[in-house]
């Protein structure tokens, strides 16, 4: 199960830069005369890819990312995340068109791009994000705590079971004691036991103190 904040990240440098891009679709449109060829080509197709990918993300990116996370975005991120995907669909729909105008002239004539980038892709795309990251680090967080708590709990466990065995390694040596010679071969084996524990338990001990800390 990958860790979420590898899935925040990969989500974010997807969707985020899709708010400049929008932006520099529509003044690239609006100063395409002043562009040269090659600048104007570089910059027109990074802003592209960058609308692509987000919108990729938005849709089976993130849902495949969240599978793999074994995690669900609560309902208020889901409509947060219906609300970026509309925002961002009028320049999806610019760049899917075909015909004979270039993408710079079918943006310049929908002048309404330029507050759909300003008003609606950057502040509702930013709000995602923020809420996102947020809910993701707050459920690695729970899952860390989590973890934790079971490391903890298989920690003092096995300490139980550590001093069990200690007892009965103890007893062993006194009843190999008790019956002499015949029982040395017991003692030594009895012994070894013992000593065994003392060290797991001494490990098992540092690994509980990393825990606390």
């Amino acid at each position: 199960m990958k860790p979420l904040s590898d899935i925040q990240n990969s989500a974010f440098m997807a969707i985020a830069p899709c708010r400049a891009a929008s932006l520099a679709l529509v003044l690239m449109a609006r100063d395409d005369a002043q562009q040269s060829p090659e600048d104007g080509a570089t910059l027109l197709e990074q802003s592209v890819n960058r609308i692509t990918s987000a919108h990729d993300m938005l849709t089976r990116g993130l849902d495949r990312l969240l599978e793999e996370a074994e995690h669900k975005l609560p309902a208020d991120l889901e409509e947060q995340r219906r609300n970026s995907l509309q925002a961002l669909q009028p320049f999806t729909d610019v760049i899917g068109e075909g015909g004979k105008s270039n993408l710079l002239e079918r943006i310049s004539a929908r002048p309404s791009l330029t507050s759909q980038s300003l008003y609606q892709v950057e502040p509702i795309v930013s709000r995602f994000l923020i809420d996102m990251t947020k809910n993701m680090f707050d459920e690695q967080k729970s899952r860390d705590s989590a973890r934790d708590e079971g490391m903890r709990d298989a920690i003092e466990n096995a300490e139980t079971v550590g001093r069990h065995i200690q007892l009965i390694a103890f007893n062993a040596s006194i009843e190999a004691a008790r019956i002499g010679d015949q029982g040395k071969g017991f003692a030594v084996i009895a012994t070894e036991i013992r000593n065994l524990s003392g060290r797991t338990q001494t490990l098992l001990d540092t690994m509980s103190d990393y825990l606390r800390a």
